[in-house]
């Protein structure tokens, strides 16, 4: 469904931007709403994508379905399972995209209202559903592999969804200003974007500790997927924490920043480091789970995309977003933001632009190796045919084995 999806968008952006898509570009084309574009067919066909891998979610935890409704029941009692708050935010993130097709079968007059509902997918999934996935995904997969305790994990994933719907949802209302909101929502909205990433990063200092006193004694078979859930951690407080809520979300910086370089600084580093490398770790944790020790089972690789992808953020920062971003603030400052943004700005920093080749290029070797080493670690996986098994097998056992 996903890759029908993507494939689908892909094409009907494309040839709605270049007009072949006429009548039906609201369906099939492009809407015209920034990182939201793609037609409402192409809209209604993710979100049935998420349904199904809410699904998905929710049958590999169906064990605990008679203890979620016990749960639910006494809610205060804290009964609630870490397994409980990872379907409940695969239930959020699927729904909560929804808010981003209304209304379903037109266009809304007002661009306020079209633009409020458009941050609630581009911004709040990110601020609440996907910090509330991530929080509950690290924290079980760091109790999966012995790193922390369940206690500390329901506990540390409590506090850290208390400040999510707390700071997270009220985070959002930065962008709202931009939408013709009130101007309250500038210094509102900016404060309150920090503090969510607090509570994982307290437990990550847990899980590093617990992980040195392993390897002090013996090998610690999860080293993949420890090491990018260390780093999503990291790109999580980094760029959505320091790039994000603490520098360039303080109410008079966020004035003059917003929609510049900078901002892509928060959200590259924010979006690939902390959703990005979590999903890369969850990976190598499911198969190094399922080669167990049946088949060999090599880090080497893993690590190497590990570090291309990190270096590649950093070249990005170094050589791109910053150059680019801090003068397009002067220029904010001195002419206004509709000049920073304009191909006048632009065409002074065409050295730059061209400087964010090089971190693509590093970022896309570390894809490639790892794309490779998925392959190779998932080919032991499958049983191979008969008859190359049967080849295999020396002269005198070819016949018994027929």
């Amino acid at each position: 469904m996903t890759l029908l999806i993507v494939a689908g968008a892909l094409i009907g952006n494309y040839l709605g931007i270049m007009g072949v898509i006429d009548r039906g570009w609201f369906w099939f084309g492009n809407q015209g709403l920034s990182y939201i574009q793609l037609g409402r067919f192409w809209q209604i066909g993710f979100f049935a994508g998420l349904v199904l891998w809410s699904v998905l979610v929710m049958r590999a935890l169906w064990p605990t379905r008679i203890a979620w409704w016990q749960a639910a029941g006494q809610f205060w009692s804290g009964r609630i399972r870490l397994e409980h708050l990872i379907w409940a935010s695969t239930i959020n993130i699927a729904l909560l995209y929804v808010f981003g097709m209304i209304p379903l079968t037109g266009i809304e007059k007002s661009f306020t209202i079209t633009d409020f509902w458009r941050w609630w997918v581009v911004h709040l999934w990110v601020e609440q559903s996907f910090e509330f996935f991530a929080a509950s995904m690290s924290a079980y997969l760091l109790m999966a592999v012995g790193l922390v305790s369940r206690r500390l994990a329901e506990r540390a994933t409590y506090f850290q969804i208390i400040l999510i719907f707390l700071g997270g949802v009220i985070g959002t209302g930065h962008h709202l200003y931009w939408a013709g909101g009130p101007s309250m929502w500038v210094p509102m909205g900016s404060m309150f974007s920090f503090i969510e990433v607090l509570p994982l990063v307290l437990l990550i200092i847990e899980a590093i500790n617990n992980y040195r006193l392993i390897r002090a004694h013996q090998e610690f078979q999860y080293r993949l997927a420890y090491t990018y859930i260390i780093g999503a951690a990291f790109w999580n407080f980094v760029g959505a924490g320091v790039f994000g809520g603490g520098t360039l979300n303080a109410p008079l910086v966020n004035y003059y920043e917003h929609g510049t370089f900078l901002t892509l600084n928060h959200a590259h580093t924010a979006l690939f480091g902390a959703f990005g490398e979590l999903a890369i770790g969850l990976v190598y944790f499911c198969l190094r789970y399922v080669a167990a020790d049946r088949h060999p089972f090599s880090d080497k690789a893993g690590l190497w995309a590990f570090w291309l992808y990190n270096a590649g953020l950093v070249m990005w920062i170094a050589f791109n977003f910053f150059p680019i971003g801090w003068p397009q603030l002067d220029s904010v400052f001195q002419y206004g933001l509709a000049y920073a943004r304009s191909n006048a700005f632009y065409s002074t920093t065409l050295l730059w632009q061209w400087m964010r080749l090089p971190g693509d290029v590093v970022f896309a070797i570390g894809a490639l190796l790892m794309a490779w080493d998925f392959i190779v670690k998932l080919r032991p996986l499958y049983p191979q045919p008969v008859d190359r098994l049967i080849f295999r097998l020396p002269l005198s056992q070819r016949s018994q084995t027929g």
